[in-house]
């Protein structure tokens, strides 16, 4: 089991342009401590800590140690520790204190790929400072996992597509994929506000990530999550982009509507009904969400039927009159246009 503790902007020396987790972690203050009671406080059993919110590599070593000490008194309950953190700056102090606090896993945060877009949003680091750091880690021991997100100003799928090249190249323990969020009280918000950034429409975010999250799963990067939850962020302070709770579900129903899609233009399908044989667990990822796919079908002329049966995840076959096809979720790529803004 893994509970999360959030450290608001903890080791931030600089912060984005979109960022505002709005309180600054004090370690000296009672609050930290009142933050780790409520996380630990009633928790039975063994389980690992995270350590998210903040630039854990951003500390100096005396902070560090005593962000630990502040876990001593549950320490009969605490197996071990995985942190998130920008990759700068790498400190051979910080490494030999992460290791003997039982950190397994480090998950760097990497927005893209492309400096101009890192320099942009006030990064203050480089790709190269993100795969310095990467191999580094794996090779002082640490399992290494990666933050990426989509819809960042002047993205393009070019980025999108430079993400996923060094993805393959890196081959992160596991990735998380963020859709960029617009929230009040940040350079960003003003840049909103005065017109000088507009974000993707939503569809388009989904497919980004979704062209991310299929590339990575097919070469068995596992994606453990896409979307923000409330635990990151407070939605009320959301003017614009892309929050919604169910981001990461709308992503794979995306990916069975284009790969149907895909299907259905192959077999030259324009209208009739269409009937789905597919794992029970990809019903609600073929219904999509609100019904979303079944309508959008339905406005085309097709309508879908479905059936469950012992199919791999992500694979379906489908029938129409006297024809059979066999897809996956992976012919989604196929539709999505690789070209443009």
């Amino acid at each position: 089991m893994i509970v999360p503790v959030f450290l608001p902007h903890l080791g931030c020396r600089d912060r984005c342009i979109y960022c505002n987790q709005i309180t600054i972690t004090d370690l000296r203050s009672s609050s930290t401590k009142a933050a780790i009671e409520a996380s630990l406080g009633t928790v039975q059993g063994k389980v690992e800590i995270g350590l998210f919110g903040g630039n854990i590599f951003g500390l100096d070593a005396s902070d560090l140690t005593r962000l630990f000490t502040l876990f001593d008194p549950y320490k009969d309950k605490i197996t071990g520790f995985r942190i998130s953190t920008k990759p700068i700056p790498l400190k051979e102090d910080i490494i030999e204190i992460l290791k003997e606090r039982v950190v397994s896993i480090i998950e760097l945060g990497i927005p893209s790929f492309n400096d101009s877009i890192l320099h942009f949003i006030n990064r203050h680091h480089t790709s190269e400072d993100l795969r310095t750091a990467f191999y580094k880690l794996k090779s002082e021991g640490f399992q290494v996992a990666l933050q990426v997100m989509v819809g960042l100003p002047g993205e393009t799928m070019e980025d999108i597509k430079e993400i996923v090249q060094n993805l393959l190249q890196l081959v992160p323990h596991y990735l998380r994929i963020y859709p960029l969020v617009v929230l009040k009280e940040t350079p960003l918000a003003d840049m909103y506000r005065d017109g000088l950034f507009t974000p993707l429409d939503f569809e388009e975010a989904v497919t980004r990530a979704l062209y991310i999250y299929l590339s990575a799963i097919r070469h068995n990067i596992p994606v453990v999550k896409m979307g923000l939850t409330e635990n990151e962020i407070i939605k009320e302070r959301v003017i614009a982009g892309h929050y919604h709770p169910a981001f990461g579900y709308m992503v794979k129903a995306w990916a069975f509507y284009l790969a149907l899609s895909a299907q259905i233009r192959d077999a030259s399908i324009e209208e009739g009904i269409v009937s789905v044989t597919l794992n029970n667990r990809d019903v609600p990822h073929l219904i999509g969400y609100k019904r979303s796919n079944i309508t959008r079908f339905a406005g085309t002329g097709i309508s879908i039927t479905w059936k469950t049966g012992e199919m791999e995840e992500g694979s379906f076959l489908i029938t129409h009159g006297n024809k059979t096809m066999e897809g996956t979720i992976f012919d989604a790529l196929s539709m999505i246009p690789m070209q443009g803004s």
